[in-house]
């Protein structure tokens, strides 16, 4: 049984390592992208294979983690997207709500919630992602 791919988009490197490092341990495949201009090169690139969940920080450079998710949703791509951001706030968590985001962490998490809402929102029925 394949794994299910994951990409992670976040600017600041040791987080970037530190997830994709947890969830290779858990079995995932991962790769990983530094701003939203790269996650959205690798999500609509058509000769490699689909991503199964976006794991997005909000504040990023060049493209941000909110502006990422509305340009797949102008694409009508479809994936289930966990939103973290380190400027948690009401005003952030609405955003991601109102863009159909399927979970939404502040930093600092600790490895077993992300873990917990990685296999929680992997196994959702897919009418949940859309």
């Amino acid at each position: 049984m394949t794994m299910p791919r994951i990409l992670i988009a976040e600017d600041e490197r040791h987080i970037r390592l530190a997830l994709s490092l947890l969830l290779r341990q858990e079995g995932y495949e991962v790769e990983m992208a530094a701003d939203g201009d790269e996650a959205l090169h690798k999500l609509v690139h058509p000769d490699a294979p689909p991503f199964h969940l976006l794991i997005t920080d909000i504040q990023m450079p060049e493209l941000d983690g909110l502006e990422l998710i509305d340009r797949l949703h102008e694409r009508q791509i479809t994936i289930p997207v966990i939103v973290i951001t380190g400027y948690g706030n009401r005003k952030a968590a609405g955003k991601a709500r109102r863009r159909r985001c399927a979970a939404y962490l502040d930093k600092p998490f600790q490895p077993e919630e992300i873990l917990r809402r990685v296999a929680d929102v992997l196994h959702r029925p897919a009418l949940l992602h859309a």
